[in-house]
């Protein structure tokens, strides 16, 4: 059995003191870091804001009938009860409709034009930051021809669904 003096136990304890600041100083330090890297919560530059104003367009048509029109508005806007939109953003909207039904779906803009879809997506618009409080009406009209009124077709429903898809446009 090897015995230890007096020096050899001093040095033993220096080096595992030193061990123990160096674990300390080094999980203070990258815990610091890190905190800094992930950000806080009074680390917000700019709030990105974007929401679909109308909780009708997720919604259900019920009996409807050979020959009936449905029309609604719904909006998109740069802002909510708390928040305006702070960065640059891009939104398309994706419209899904689904009933057995042969109806016609129309999307109009604020101006009257009629939206083309693309496998049901919109155009991309671009929302701006700098402008105050952004308000884009769009229209709605689901058609039911009066000459499709197959009894196929009694008791079904027409269920729509418009959803928005967003994204922040990094300038530069």
């Amino acid at each position: 059995m090897k015995k230890y003096n007096l020096k050899d136990k001093k040095t033993i304890s220096l080096i595992f003191c030193i061990s123990i600041l160096f674990l300390f100083t080094f999980n203070v330090t990258s815990s610091r870091y890190m905190g800094e890297l992930k950000g806080e919560a009074d680390d917000v530059v700019a709030i990105p804001v974007l929401s679909l104003d109308n909780p009708t367009f997720n919604y259900t048509l019920e009996n409807m009938l050979p020959g009936d029109v449905d029309e609604s508005d719904f909006y998109v806007n740069n802002y909510n009860e708390e928040n305006t939109n702070e960065v640059l953003m891009k939104y398309y909207l994706t419209l899904k409709v689904d009933t057995e039904i042969p109806v016609k779906v129309t999307l109009t803009s604020d101006d009257g034009t009629e939206i083309t879809l693309n496998e049901g997506k919109t155009d991309e618009y671009e929302l701006p930051y700098d402008q105050g409080e952004v308000r884009k009406k769009f229209h709605i009209k689901v058609d039911w021809d009066k000459a499709d009124n197959s009894y196929e077709y009694a008791g079904k429903n027409i269920k729509l669904t418009v959803d928005l898809e967003a994204t922040q446009v990094v300038e530069g």
